[in-house]
């Protein structure tokens, strides 16, 4: 990385050039070679011109560092399988969108709607491989792998290109439906089922397999008069509790729950989602559902 000479100079001030400082320090070890110049060994031309070299040298390796770093980063919010977003990439992403939903909401209440120039909310849909379990030990992981893969495609294809396909680890995805319009969910939820539903999943089998998928969904901000009350985290968290229920109704199906207009702060407490199904007979939340009319909904074993 640096020049012969000014290897040398550094070495007999004690210094390995290997672990060189960084460059804004570099003008102290001018200093000091300075003070143990001798003319014979080095001119301040040559001294200067090496250094010169060394911060080029320099620029150019931190260019390739930072590269090197950017693709790290991206590698580390990827998921390998799939290339889709991981959930570090989401606790990344979502701050600054949350922050506009609360914003947005904030400026609702006050009276100021004409601050507002779109949807406000944020849709969380949790979407969960059924008996996928089922599908690895029969046919392989290679298999399974593959059903994944093309549960992947089917999600992209049933949302739109300003929503966002994560990988949230396993068999389980979750899509952020930004500035939507919250009447187009239950829809959404539909058109994953039945796209997953209807697809033939080829697995390098002769018959092509048949797969299912449960689904749960919730918006943040979830109550929009108090739109603190419940972190997006816990949004997410209240997604994956309409999730199960689908999974302990039958499976292929999709719940979501909302806020009502009897929903007050004070029901979003930690125990929250134990409290759910009483929450909804109080008409404090609503419940919006696909399930064949032989099948009970049930939140809980």
């Amino acid at each position: 990385m640096f020049h012969p000479i000014l290897k040398r100079q550094l070495r007999k001030l004690g210094l390995t050039p290997e672990e060189a400082p960084d460059p804004e320090k570099w003008i102290q070890f001018l200093e000091r070679i300075d003070k143990s110049y001798i003319g014979s060994d080095l001119d301040r031309y040559t001294l200067e011109r090496s250094l010169r070299l060394s911060s080029e040298e320099m620029r150019e390796l931190t260019h390739r560092l930072q590269a090197a770093l950017e693709h790290l980063r991206k590698l580390s919010m990827t998921d390998e399988l799939t290339g889709l977003m991981n959930r570090r990439f989401l606790n990344v992403a979502i701050r600054e969108e949350v922050a506009k939903a609360i914003r947005n909401h904030r400026n609702i209440h006050r009276g100021h709607p004409e601050r507002v120039t779109s949807n406000v909310d944020i849709a969380f849909v949790m979407v969960d491989i059924d008996h996928f379990k089922h599908v690895n030990d029969t046919y392989g992981h290679r298999a399974g792998d593959q059903v994944i893969i093309q549960v992947c495609q089917l999600l992209a294809g049933a949302c739109r290109d300003t929503d966002s396909v994560i990988r949230w680890g396993g068999e389980e995805f979750l899509i952020v439906a930004r500035d939507l319009d919250t009447s187009g969910l239950g829809p959404l939820c539909e058109r994953i089922r039945r796209s997953v539903a209807e697809h033939p999943f080829q697995i390098g089998q002769r018959d092509p397999l048949s797969v299912t998928c449960s689904i749960g969904a919730a918006v943040f901000p979830f109550l929009g008069s108090a739109p603190n009350a419940l972190t997006w985290e816990r949004v997410v968290d209240l997604a994956d509790t309409c999730l199960y229920a689908a999974k302990r109704s039958g499976r292929d199906a999709w719940v979501r729950i909302g806020s009502t207009e009897l929903t007050s702060a004070q029901d979003l407490t930690p125990t929250m989602n134990r409290a759910v199904p009483v929450l909804i007979q109080a008409g404090r939340l609503e419940v919006e559902t696909c399930l064949p009319e032989t099948r009970t909904l049930h939140w809980r074993e």
